[in-house]
């Protein structure tokens, strides 16, 4: 499975509080600003226990060698907070919950078994497209989990979903840390309308925060 460039472009700062986390359910505490987007709020962490392959024949003749989820991944389990975007008009509105995974199998060709298995979609159109989610998280940074060269960052590439009031999906992701950049994330708002983001530029971040500018798995 290949990573194409998630659609968009833009610069964000982005602040995690998780450092140390405990072998149970747990919080991180994030905020994100930039572009039209803003939020803050807190995730509900626990250790993650990797789903099956979705392929059932996965690791038999003819078919894919099984995956995983990476080791040291937690599991996003729940979110609180408050979303912004200003291109939607978009003020403040709760974050009303998380989107559960719904794995699947990979749709790209190419076959990639650095892929993790809580690889998961959301569709929408028109124009039909896509944006991935795994819920995951990474105390420790994330590692390079599909053919996409960076890392270190809390999330990773595919990211974590959540709804907000209005009817509105939100994909939050990280792409570690690209070279001239530093520790990057994106952030992007699905609807029938397709995908809102633009380019801009983030002021300069306090500690913990840091330049976002692309998301780069998609399907």
């Amino acid at each position: 499975m290949g990573c194409a460039m998630k659609a968009a472009v833009f610069a964000i700062g982005l602040a995690v509080s998780a450092i140390g986390l405990p072998a149970s359910a747990t919080t991180a505490i994030f905020s994100f600003s930039g572009g039209p987007f803003s939020g803050s709020g807190v995730f509900t962490v626990a250790p993650n226990v990797s789903p099956a392959d979705p392929n059932p024949l996965c690791g038999t003749a003819g078919n894919n060698p099984c995956r995983s989820d990476p080791p040291g991944a937690y599991a996003i389990t729940g979110v609180t907070g408050t979303f912004s975007d200003s291109h939607l008009g978009i003020s403040n509105a709760a974050i009303t919950g998380l989107i559960p995974i719904n794995p699947a199998n990979e749709r790209d060709p190419v076959f990639d078994p650095l892929v993790p298995t809580s690889l998961s979609f959301i569709d929408y159109g028109p124009p039909a497209g896509s944006l991935t989610y795994n819920n995951l998280f990474f105390p420790a940074g994330s590692p390079i989990d599909c053919a996409y060269p960076f890392s270190g960052t809390f999330l990773d590439v595919f990211g974590v979903a959540f709804t907000v009031a209005g009817g509105y999906t939100v994909d939050l992701w990280g792409d570690g840390a690209e070279p001239g950049v530093g520790l990057t994330y994106g952030v992007g708002e699905p609807t029938a309308r397709a995908y809102s983001a633009t380019n801009s530029t983030a002021s300069t971040p306090p500690p913990l925060f840091r330049n976002l500018r692309r998301g780069p798995c998609s399907w």
